[in-house]
Order: C-alpha cells, then sequence, then structure tokens
C-alpha cells in the first residue's frame, strides 16, 4: 500500500459541511487524516507531493446502500450459492469499481453470512486496497420474511436482540432490520413485517454497541413502524406518505433512496418475472415519492442498493442526478452523497470525521478537473481518488478491473 501522507499542490477545495469554495496552496495530510489546508507552500521533507493546478478537491462519494457480495447479475441472490473464493473476489472487484467511480466509503446492507464483514476488515485495517466499509452481516427478518432465505430468520422480540448481538460479535458495524416486504423477493412489498416490540428490542442493542440501524422499509405502516422504535434510517420508502415523511424530519430519520435500483429492470432480459411485475409497478410511484421527500425537506443520503439486478457498483452518481432532476441542487446533492451520507458510516462518538474536507477529518478526497457544483456529469472519471490518504493508482484500478472482470460472469445455467 502506498503512504497514508501526501501534500495536495495549488487547488480549490469544497470546505467543511456547505462545501464552501477555498483555494489552497497546500492541503496536509498525515497519517491519513487532514492536518492542514493554507495558501502557504507547506515544505514537503520528502512527503508526497501531488500537484493540481486549480483542480478541485470534495469529499470522496459514499453509497450509503451496497451489497458487495453480489455482482448485479439478473438473480442477483444466486451468487451467494457460488464459491466462496468466487464471491472473495468479488468483493474485491466490487471495491475497485467503487474507488474508480471516487466511491470512497460504503455501507454495506447485507450478506448471506460473514464475506462482507472480512473484506471490510480486511480493507480497514488498510491490508487490502478499497473503500472503506461499514458492513451490517446477515439482514435480520422474519419467518417468512424479505430475504428469509438468506438473511438471519428471527421472531420476536427476545430472538431479534440476540440476532443483533450475533452481527456485532461477528464485527457489523451497521445493522439491517427488514420492516416490510420487498421488491426483489417474493411477497408484497407494502405490507408491514417485524413489528415494533422487535424492531425496537433490534434498535435498543445496537444503540448500546454506538452501531446505526437501518430499516428496509417501502411502505407507509412499515415506515412508521421504524420510526416508532427508533431507528436511524429508512431505506428505499418506495410508496412513503406525507405522514412518513413529517415523521422522519420530526424524528430526525435519514432516507436513503436507492431510487434507481429499479431503472434497469425490464422483461426478457432473464430478471425473475415477480420481480420485472413489481418494479415496473413501482417504479415511477418511487421516482414520485423521493420527489416528495425532496420537497418535504427529509434529510437524504444517496445510495443505490448497487449489486442488485443489473444494478452494478459506482452508479452513485446516477443517483445523485435523478436527485436533482427531483427538486435537489447539484450542492445539495453533492451533500447527500458525501456530507450527510458520512454521517451513517462511522460509529457513534467516533472523533474522525467521513464524508467532509477540513481539518482532522479523515483524507477520503475525489479530485476534479471542474468544479462539480456546476454539473455532476464531471464525477463520472475522477482524476484522483485518495482514500485514507492514499493516492488510488487509478491506472492499475482498471487493468486490474479488466483481469478479474470474469469472476462477476454469470454463473451457466
Amino acid at each position: 500500500m502506498s503512504s497514508a501522507d501526501v501534500i495536495l499542490r495549488n487547488g480549490i477545495a469544497l470546505m467543511g459541511d456547505e462545501l464552501r469554495e477555498q483555494s489552497f496552496g497546500s492541503l496536509v495530510v498525515r497519517d491519513g487524516i487532514i492536518t492542514e489546508v493554507t495558501s502557504e507552500q507547506v515544505t514537503a521533507d520528502g512527503t508526497p507531493e501531488l500537484e493540481l493546478n486549480g483542480a478541485f478537491v470534495l469529499p470522496g462519494l459514499i453509497d450509503c446502500h451496497v451489497h458487495f457480495d453480489l455482482a448485479a447479475h439478473p438473480a442477483p441472490f444466486l451468487h451467494w450459492d457460488r464459491a466462496p473464493l468466487v464471491r472473495s473476489m468479488t468483493c474485491f472487484h466490487n471495491g475497485l469499481l467503487a474507488l474508480r467511480a471516487g466511491i470512497t466509503s460504503v455501507r454495506d446492507l447485507g450478506s448471506v453470512d460473514r464475506m462482507t464483514l472480512d473484506y471490510a476488515l480486511q480493507v480497514n485495517s488498510g491490508q487490502l486496497l478499497g473503500p472503506r466499509v461499514v458492513a451490517a452481516g446477515r439482514p435480520i427478518t422474519m419467518t417468512g420474511g424479505h430475504c428469509a432465505d438468506y438473511g438471519r430468520i428471527a421472531d420476536g422480540p427476545d430472538d431479534v436482540r440476540l440476532a443483533v448481538r450475533e452481527q456485532l460479535a461477528a464485527g457489523a458495524g451497521v445493522v439491517k432490520l427488514m420492516a416490510t416486504g420487498g421488491i426483489s423477493s417474493p411477497g408484497n412489498p407494502g405490507l408491514p413485517q417485524l413489528g415494533v416490540p422487535e424492531l425496537a428490542a433490534g434498535i435498543e442493542e445496537a444503540h448500546k454497541a454506538g452501531v446505526l440501524v437501518a430499516a428496509h422499509a417501502h411502505a407507509p405502516q412499515g415506515i412508521s413502524n421504524a420510526i416508532e422504535a427508533g431507528v436511524d434510517t429508512i431505506e428505499h420508502a418506495a410508496f412513503a406518505d406525507e405522514e412518513n415523511y413529517k415523521q422522519m424530519i420530526a424524528a430526525g430519520v435519514t432516507l436513503v433512496p436507492t431510487v434507481t435500483a429499479l431503472n434497469p429492470i425490464a422483461d426478457g432480459i432473464g430478471i425473475p418475472k415477480a420481480t420485472v411485475e413489481k418494479s415496473l409497478k413501482a417504479r415511477e410511484i418511487y421516482r414520485a415519492s423521493t420527489a416528495k421527500a425532496i420537497a418535504a425537506g427529509v434529510l437524504i443520503a444517496a445510495g443505490t442498493d448497487a449489486g442488485t439486478a443489473f444494478n452494478p457498483i459506482g452508479g452513485l452518481l446516477d443517483e445523485l442526478i435523478m436527485y436533482v432532476e427531483r427538486g435537489m441542487s447539484t450542492t445539495e446533492a453533492l451533500r447527500a452523497g458525501t456530507v450527510t451520507a458520512g454521517t451513517l458510516v462511522g460509529r457513534v462518538g467516533e472523533d474522525v470525521r467521513v464524508g467532509v474536507v477540513t481539518v482532522g477529518a479523515r483524507a477520503d478526497l475525489l479530485i476534479t478537473e471542474q468544479d462539480p457544483r456546476a454539473g455532476l456529469e464531471v464525477l463520472r472519471r475522477p482524476a484522483h481518488v485518495v482514500v485514507g490518504g492514499r493516492q488510488v493508482d487509478l491506472g492499475w484500478v482498471e487493468r486490474t478491473l479488466d483481469e478479474t472482470e470474469a469472476v462477476l460472469a454469470e454463473p451457466p445455467a
């Protein structure tokens, strides 16, 4: 791995929570932390330097809802039946896809076992190149619930509490609970699943450990149940109503819409028929719901549900663009994918901030030749990416992706 020390020279940083423009002569990173942003030319003393010539430095993007242990196949969950070597290489490949797209942190919200927890341990310790990963381990669901074939089935508050403890003991940095049915699994996505006492028990257990809780929740009753139980984030909310938005705002709950996940769904491309029917029925409602959430002032963090059918890792920019198309300014969309998202990928009480460019923050940085506030498309291929103070060799990433592409191939029928 390269050094976690670097000095960026002569650029324009988008600083702090408001992405305020600040020209600098030196942006200094020591041990992966931003230690100084100054107009002066700080002496290098052997520290690696990167000349920016007026390029823009913003926080690295954060995708708050991914599945690194999936490969965007038409029937994605079948990937979990593949050999452990293929699945581990898929995690590695997906991490490089993320870095190529300027994504420097992710929340992984569910795998069939501890695969993404092990991957997160290797990446977060600096042993393996990839974005910082906060992983949930197994999602927690009820008997017959969303992802029951792959998640940790738990019935009743005590069993949910135990299930949460199991994920925390395995290294989970976030907990995922299923509050409604799903679109990509059998059943009705509008029906509530884990109830308030079950959700509250799981949330209490996670919060004791300083870990945030995400609730998969598409429809009004399940969303209300999760908020009443004290959840931190609502995932998806395709069928949310105005009362749900008021509840989110009053409770300080963040919404992670993942609205672009349904964009590629179509008939005749191998996706299960039931999933296609539910997806096409929900797609326009989902887009309209996200626009209503934006208009209502709900706090939004960006996520993609990447790994699901024809939805590969690295598509966060398209999610941000959809937010702009539905009412956000470009700066607000950038904040959804950096500043706000950053509050969801750290443990409660953690000192080092993520998702901002400021002294004392983790040096996860995305560098573009033009100002992204003037048009998000400049983020399509970053000029440079820095993760934990280490400059990513994007040429090496591209070559390695070419070499490992075959591992993501759909298995033979």
